[in-house]
Formats: C-alpha cells, sequence, structure tokens
C-alpha cells in the first residue's frame, strides 16, 4: 500500500515538473525536448501530457505537435487573479499616478524567490519601460524588486544573494556584500531609486506597500526612461510616495 502511495506521489511530481517548464520565454515544449530536460523517459512524459491534454490543462500544437498550456490554467488563474484583492484595490491608484507622470506604474510581489508583476498601467509614451505580467523576474535588480527583497527576512536575503546573480547590464550589482548594503539604505530611506543595473537607459522608482499587520505585501514603481526620469525624480517619488500609502491605506494600514 506505501509503494503505491509513493508511486501516484512520484507521479504527481513528475506532472508538476513538466507543467512548471512553461514559461513566457518558452510557451511550448516537444515530448522530445521535456524528456531531455527533465531526464525523464518520453513514454513517461508523453503519458503524462496526454493526460493533462484530457484535463485541458495543455494543449497539442497539430502543425509542430509542441504542447502549450491549455484553458484550464487560465480558468484556475482567474481564481488566484480574483482572491488577490491588492490587484483591484490598487488599479484606479494606479492609473491616476499614470496619467499624473505619463510613465508605466507596475505592482509587484514575490513568490517563491522571485519577483512577479501582478498589475502595470502602460505609459502613452512612444518609447516606455514596460514587463509583462506574471514572468518571475529575479529580486537584485531594478528598483521594485530590490525594494521587495529589501524588507524580506535576513535569513531569505542571505539566501538568495548567495547564488550565482545573473548580470544584465554592467551596473547589475552581484557582489553579496554591496547588494546587503545597498538594501540597508533601501529601508533606511523607505525607497528605491534604480538606474540601468537591469535594462540600460532605463530608471526606476519604487516604494513599499504594506497591509493592515505592517509587513510589505508588494511593491509599486514608476518605471521609464532615465533621461526623462532623472530630471524629476523627487516630484515622481513623493507621487509614488502618495499613491503607495493610499493603497497601503486601503488593505488596513495605519
Amino acid at each position: 500500500m506505501e509503494s503505491k502511495k509513493t508511486a501516484k506521489l512520484e507521479t504527481g511530481d513528475r506532472i508538476l515538473r513538466i507543467m512548471e517548464c512553461f514559461t513566457l520565454d518558452k510557451p511550448e515544449w516537444g515530448v522530445s525536448e521535456l524528456s531531455e530536460h527533465l531526464q525523464v523517459y518520453k513514454s513517461v512524459v508523453h503519458r503524462a501530457l496526454v493526460t493533462l491534454e484530457n484535463r485541458g490543462f495543455v494543449k497539442q500544437n497539430p502543425e509542430n505537435q509542441k504542447y502549450s498550456l491549455g484553458i484550464k490554467l487560465f480558468e484556475l488563474g482567474m481564481i488566484v487573479a480574483s482572491q488577490i484583492n491588492i490587484r483591484s484595490l490598487a488599479k484606479p491608484i494606479m492609473e491616476e499616478l499614470c496619467e499624473t507622470t505619463n510613465e508605466t506604474v507596475m505592482l509587484m510581489i514575490v513568490d517563491q524567490l522571485d519577483g512577479i508583476c501582478i498589475e502595470k498601467v502602460e505609459s502613452s509614451q512612444s518609447v516606455r519601460y514596460t514587463s509583462p505580467m506574471g514572468k518571475r523576474v529575479p529580486l537584485h535588480a531594478g528598483a521594485t524588486t530590490k525594494i521587495l527583497l529589501a524588507y524580506l527576512p535576513e535569513s531569505t536575503i542571505r539566501q538568495i544573494i548567495s547564488s550565482e546573480l545573473p548580470s544584465y547590464t554592467q551596473y547589475t550589482v552581484r557582489d553579496p556584500d554591496k547588494l546587503v548594503e545597498e538594501l540597508q539604505v533601501i529601508r533606511e530611506q523607505g525607497y528605491s531609486i534604480s538606474s540601468n543595473d537591469f535594462s540600460l537607459g532605463g530608471m526606476g522608482i519604487a516604494v513599499p506597500i504594506r497591509d493592515y499587520s505592517g509587513n510589505v505585501v508588494a511593491g509599486l514603481s514608476i518605471s521609464g526612461l532615465e533621461i526623462r526620469m532623472s530630471k524629476d525624480t523627487d516630484r515622481l517619488l513623493l507621487l509614488c510616495q502618495q499613491a503607495a500609502a493610499e493603497i497601503s491605506r486601503r488593505l488596513g494600514a495605519r
């Protein structure tokens, strides 16, 4: 009996590993690709994909025979989205902030050890900064993610910065000691301003959003071109702080 339970757990874990392979950067996978990537027999991968396809979790492209995520995931995602009240609370404030600044406004949270944009209002500027909603991004580069990293538990911060930190530009801070110092400054001043460390020419201003318990639950940012934003940093920071304070107030923060 115990061996059957173990086998079922292993099968479930294998299916979840397959699901986690589908990303914004690689939305389609073939059976052979998944088999090689996961080091699992092709027959096992194929059986798992057929099961997932029958339940609507993946679908097969008839032209190239590759698989992508199915509509069932979208349905479940909508349930999750409906439970994240912060999005509905923040959206009108973000729209007003975007209209006032004419720069992209983003709302980001931490999931596991990554940052995820859960809401955004894009600038109408012909050249603007943006990030796809739902895409996982590292926490050590960029104003929005650094504001989140700064307020994580010390043990989690150490776990993140102890691993190899990818470099996105020559200005990305990868040295753990320097990053710890930067995070300390962010906590002391209560905001993060970052330029060129995630994308050259880009700039972000971010502040934390707190819930009723005082915990930081999200980061709000204004993002755009450095050449525009650097001329108006103080005003943009104040507007971002005011917007974050209002969202926090609606979440019950004092």
